[in-house]
């Protein structure tokens, strides 16, 4: 009978902690499903938010091409390029021209974030800088390959436009916020 009462007891100790384990077993399977779907959701608002963004940059960062149009800057702080008027005859390297936050951020809205850095990468060697007839003028080009690798940056006071060219290796693409063409720009181009 002692036997009998023991082995009662074993097999209901057994069972109580087989039915425990199973239990923990499915708490911790259903905390696992739970964070698994909260991972999904957070994934899912993620990629929404990745969609978003590249839908806002494709929007803002048009591609640009040969006599592009970009809309002019509505910032008042963006068409304060009044000093580029005191830079006549003067290097654009020893006035620090780039460093100018009204100039930059029209002239990387004009170009584009990659053709932006790659003027400002390759920038080397420079002309002095002209203001004539309400018009400013910047050109300079890569270190030993001027005939290849050259930019020219213009801008137009009078009608409140900014024009750029870019001749790399050969090939030119010029860039204007109206559309217009510059007849500079356009002397610049035909030169080689």
């Amino acid at each position: 009978m002692r036997h009998f009462n023991l082995t009662i007891l074993i097999a209901i100790l057994v069972t109580t902690f087989t039915l425990g384990s199973c239990n923990q077993a499915n708490k911790s399977d259903d905390k696992d499903k739970a964070l698994i779907e909260k991972e999904n959701e957070l994934l899912k608002k993620e990629n929404e938010l990745l969609k978003k963004e590249q839908e806002l940059n494709q929007k803002t960062s048009k591609t640009t091409t040969d006599n592009s149009t970009i809309k002019q800057p509505d910032n008042s702080t963006l068409n304060n390029l009044d000093f580029l008027k005191k830079l006549n005859g003067k290097y654009p390297y020893d006035v620090k021209l780039f460093n100018n936050s009204a100039l930059m951020q029209r002239l990387k809205k004009l170009l584009g974030n990659s053709r932006f850095n790659f003027l400002k990468e390759t920038w080397a060697v420079e002309t002095p800088m002209e203001f004539t007839n309400n018009i400013f003028v910047a050109s300079a080009c890569q270190a030993h390959a001027c005939a290849y690798t050259e930019f020219i940056i213009v801008y137009d006071f009078s009608n409140n436009v900014m024009y750029a060219g870019i001749r790399e290796e050969g090939k030119v693409k010029t860039y204007s916020e109206d559309g217009s063409n510059s007849p500079i720009v356009n002397e610049w181009e035909n030169r080689y």
